[in-house]
């Protein structure tokens, strides 16, 4: 009976050790960068899967005991991991340094181009601008002869229409062809062709005078512009109708705007990249 009794109370003794060494207690901490305290770092027990964050003076309390396996880890630095050991716990505050993640850029590969550095020579080599070579296409005008008069031949269906009855009450309308039309005729037609020539000429050769009247150390070194965006620049800036101020010699006006829309649209076209 009494080695009964003996077998119990020492199994008993070895359970409730075991038991006690199995219970965990606060391990005190602080994290730093070996410059400042971390807040807000994550630490986390694996072992227990509980977890914590340090506070603004980079300090942290956590449940563990010998052997559990601590997992620090915050944004812009390397995880890493702490074993407890019995140490820790003699510790007031235990001190551990976290090492910060260096990111390396992967290499850029500059892409071969034909350009010289001439300006008269790389625009020529610049491919044109799909919007501009449509608009130019629908706004040609060049088979037609603007000195030539209009003379619109009339057959037996015209003749049946009813009549102009502004011409039948209007007395000035009789005297046309005497001494010069009172109307607006061929004369008329002829100056509107003539002004939207004139308008064309002016959009086409505008991105050169605008290079003459800048300098191209403006737009491609100041603005950061790529030569090969020149015209396509010149069209997203032009919704703030930078031709009609030109025309007007506003040109300071013209300057700020390119200087401004320059810094959105380097965004737009990077992002596209």
């Amino acid at each position: 009976m009494k080695k009964q009794l003996l077998v119990t109370f020492i199994l008993s003794f070895i359970i409730s050790k075991s038991l006690a060494q199995e219970k965990r207690k606060f391990l005190y901490a602080k994290i730093t960068d070996n410059i400042a305290e971390i807040s807000n770092a994550h630490i986390i027990n694996t072992n227990t899967n509980q977890g914590t964050y340090t506070n603004e003076g980079g300090e942290f309390r956590i449940l563990a005991k010998p052997n559990d396996s601590l997992k620090i880890s915050f944004v812009g630095y390397k995880t890493k991991i702490i074993i407890v050991n019995s140490n820790h716990f003699w510790m007031q505050v235990n001190s551990f340094i976290l090492e910060r993640n260096i990111i390396e850029l992967d290499e850029v590969a500059l892409k071969k181009h034909n350009l010289f550095g001439i300006l008269s020579r790389d625009m020529k080599q610049t491919p044109e601008d799909v919007a501009i070579v449509k608009s130019k296409g629908a706004l040609d005008f060049s088979m037609i002869d603007f000195e030539k008069a209009v003379i619109n031949t009339i057959d037996e269906i015209d003749r049946s229409k009813a009549p102009d009855m502004r011409k039948e009450t209007d007395p000035t309308t009789k005297f046309a062809g005497v001494g010069g039309s009172f109307g607006s005729g061929p004369d008329a037609h002829a100056a509107e062709k003539r002004r939207v020539r004139k308008e064309i000429a002016f959009k086409e050769n505008f991105p050169k005078m605008l290079i003459s009247e800048f300098g191209a150390s403006f737009f491609f070194n100041e603005l950061k512009i790529p030569k090969e965006n020149y015209l396509h620049f010149l069209e997203y800036c032009n919704t703030l109708n930078i031709e009609q101020l030109y025309k007007d010699d506003k040109k300071i006006d013209v300057i700020k705007i390119l200087q401004e829309e320059s810094k959105g649209y380097l965004k737009i076209i990077n992002l596209r990249e």
